[in-house]
């Protein structure tokens, strides 16, 4: 049975995990690309730099956000778990991961108006939620 702070660390590996999925995606279709002779290795640009037009793009972006997300809360999560008498924030570690995998599928799917105005929702729930667990860090 996990402890709870033991749940946040479970939280942080589920953003590891995503993250990671970002790089499978990638590498399956930059495969499927050249073993079909679309393309050559070398004709991809990096991830980050991807056009928005197409799926891929856009797992290239929304992978570019979870690594620039990603050291952030695993910094709360570890000054969290590292502090003594700091109270639990594993219940707000997972509604964290849930508003950034709804931010990820977003973005994944659409760059209309609706779907982008849906990712800055998901993002601001991401950040409130990040300066909230930092709060009862520092606090406890």
């Amino acid at each position: 049975m996990l402890m709870a702070k033991e749940s946040s660390f479970m939280a942080l590996m589920a953003f590891v995990f995503l993250t990671i999925l970002h790089v499978f995606i990638t590498l399956c279709y930059r495969s499927f690309m050249i073993f079909t002779g679309r393309k050559t290795p070398t004709d991809f640009v990096p991830m980050r730099h991807g056009a928005q037009d197409n799926f891929i793009g856009r797992v290239g972006l929304s992978h570019s956000n979870c690594m620039e997300n990603l050291p952030l809360f695993a910094t709360v999560v570890l000054v969290n778990h590292l502090t003594i008498g700091s109270p639990d924030i594993s219940s707000l570690s997972w509604h964290y991961i849930y508003a950034r995998l709804g931010q990820c599928l977003v973005h994944w799917y659409s760059v209309s108006d609706t779907f982008v105005t849906a990712r800055f929702l998901f993002f601001l729930s991401q950040l409130a939620l990040l300066v909230v667990m930092a709060y009862k860090t520092i606090i406890g």
